[in-house]
């Protein structure tokens, strides 16, 4: 007997000890004395980014190796699948850096370029995670983009190792923790260097490690459970753009589409998300709610783009809403060309959103629209804009509210006038002048005319609207047609003058072009050599001289007319 009892007292005081060493340590030699200096924050709402913090206001986040920008150690308890996010802004972006740790049900470990995005490093780690031994990991980047992850053992070779491709480290400032699907991870972040020495502390127990809901969390919580609701509240006042900064307005005449683009504020009153501050730690304010509230669906026909970036709520049910980006287009047919190229055009953008028992009206203070200083990206410039907002109008679906927005704009008239202008007066001058010479004279500066006219009027048919046609196109025209007369003139004179036939002198053509006070107008000669019809027998190629200095003058009148602004 006296052997079997100390058979079991031995066995007694061999669990008592197993107990007590593993009350203090994990597999990973972690105390909860170490994991009690940390933050602590619980993951579990799948994978989803909620809470980022920003490294250099980290208690512990101080990198005494100036070449590194993150050293960052963190502990997770999870059953599998504890994701670690650092961006360089306080949400999540293509360009971030992903850390998996126990992913594929804590088969393997990954890190990514990117939320979800494609794989740097793949590692298997079968049972790297563990729900009641935590997890140290410790993140280290330095300033060439080296990414070197530690995982269980700290002072060993890196558990994985890569290189950020084309991405600054320096860029990265803030991080968040997550996990995936059901899984529960406890993240300790925030964490001081891990101490080899004991300095005789009391322990602390694990039940201090339990999961603790500040007021924000169990205010989260709360609003998970007030239904998703597909309409607005009852006697909704409407949706109110508060702000809206305009980056880009484009209107492409070939295609009739007119499109702004910029960011929006917006903000509307939903007492169904109300709260009393007192019952939640006197939290006033929850930022990240979009996914938890209700928010207007933009109708396609409005042809409008864009997500809600960032959705804060107060708890007077008070929404505030970001979208970062939105383009918002429309149909527009340019109705008259004439006025080319100092014509304007005005166009609608109509803006409806999607309900299903109740209407959302949407406001805008013309006011609250700001314009980038490069906001205008094409040909056209925006003149006025205006708005109207529709209590009833008919749409697609039936009698809705709808905003709408009135676009007055005129063309940039500085980028044709100077390429057209300049040669529609050169081609006119060589051919009025034209109309004075003879022989080879006339000739050339016909032909400089043409040149000039027809490569202006080639240059021209490729950039003139097809929505009617120009006043200054129609002139270019007729600019041909006195290049043809002119031409026509130069040929009947010639002939003439070889045949060097007479007028007779009783022919009533003829008393018309000796008439003194017609010739001294049309520069033919003095006044004095004509007083009579005997004294002088006029030839006929006399007749294309004066029809040349009156088409001369036909010339200058009409360059005149189609050189004004119309």
């Amino acid at each position: 007997m006296s052997s079997l009892s100390v058979t079991v007292q031995g066995v007694a005081l061999l669990l008592v000890l197993v107990t007590e060493c593993h009350a203090d340590t994990t597999r990973y030699n972690v105390s909860f004395d170490e994991l009690h200096r940390c933050k602590q924050h619980n993951a579990i709402n799948g994978y989803n980014y909620r809470a980022f913090f920003k490294l250099h206001e980290l208690d512990h986040h101080n990198p005494a190796n100036a070449d590194l920008i993150v050293d960052l150690l963190v502990y997770v308890l999870a059953a599998r699948d504890g994701h670690i996010l650092l961006s360089e802004e306080n949400k999540t972006a293509p360009t971030a850096l992903e850390i998996v740790l126990g992913g594929g049900g804590n088969t393997f470990s990954q890190i990514r370029f990117g939320q979800k995005g494609s794989p740097l490093r793949t590692k298997a780690s079968a049972g790297l995670l563990s729900p009641i031994d935590p997890l140290p990991v410790r993140v280290r980047i330095d300033t060439e983009g080296q990414v070197r992850v530690y995982a269980g053992n700290l002072t060993g070779e890196p558990f994985m190792e890569t290189m950020m491709p084309k991405k600054n480290a320096s860029e990265l400032r803030y991080v968040s923790f997550t996990t995936w699907g059901t899984a529960l991870a406890k993240w300790f972040y925030d964490c001081p260097l891990p101490s080899n020495s004991t300095n005789g502390t009391a322990l602390i127990d694990g039940n201090e490690l339990e999961q603790e809901f500040d007021g924000k969390q169990r205010l989260l919580d709360h609003l998970l459970g007030v239904p998703l609701w597909i309409d607005p509240p009852v006697n909704f006042s409407g949706v109110q753009i508060s702000q809206m900064y305009i980056q880009g307005f484009v209107y492409d005449q070939t295609t009739n589409l007119v499109e702004l683009s910029g960011a929006m504020g917006l903000s509307w009153k939903d007492p169904r998300y109300s709260w009393n501050a007192s019952d939640f730690d006197n939290t006033t304010v929850v930022g990240d709610v979009c996914h938890l509230i209700w928010t207007p669906s933009f109708q396609s026909a409005s042809l409008f783009t864009g997500t809600f970036s960032l959705c804060y709520l107060s708890h007077e049910g008070t929404i505030i809403v970001e979208m970062d980006e939105f383009s918002w287009a429309n149909f527009c047919t340019l109705s008259d060309s004439y006025r080319w190229p100092y014509d304007t055009n005005a166009c609608h953008l109509q803006l409806l959103t999607a309900s299903h028992e109740r209407h959302v009206p949407m406001h805008l203070a013309i006011r609250s629209m700001q314009f980038d200083p490069e906001y205008e990206q094409s040909e056209w410039s925006v003149k006025t804009i205006g708005k109207h907002e529709y209590e009833q109008t008919v749409t697609p679906y039936g009698q809705q509210p709808m905003l709408q927005l009135h676009i007055e704009m005129m063309r940039k008239s500085d980028i044709h006038s100077v390429s057209i202008y300049p040669s529609y007066f050169v081609a006119n001058l060589l051919i009025s002048i034209s109309f004075l010479s003879d022989g080879r004279s006339r000739l050339l500066l016909n032909s400089l005319g043409l040149i000039v006219l027809l490569n202006t009027f080639l240059s021209l048919s490729v950039i003139v609207p097809r929505a009617g046609v120009p006043k200054i196109y129609l002139f270019f025209e007729w600019s041909l047609v006195f290049y043809t007369i002119s031409s026509i003139f130069f040929a009947i004179e010639l002939w003439l003058k070889r045949t060097r036939t007479n007028i007779p002198p009783g022919s009533w053509i003829g008393r018309v072009i000796s008439f003194p006070a017609l010739r001294f107008a049309l520069a033919m000669d003095q006044r004095s050599n004509y007083n009579t019809l005997e004294h002088k027998n006029v030839r006929w190629d006399e007749v294309t001289c004066i029809l040349n200095r009156i088409m001369m003058l036909v010339v200058v009148i009409v360059f005149a007319i189609g050189f004004t602004k119309p």
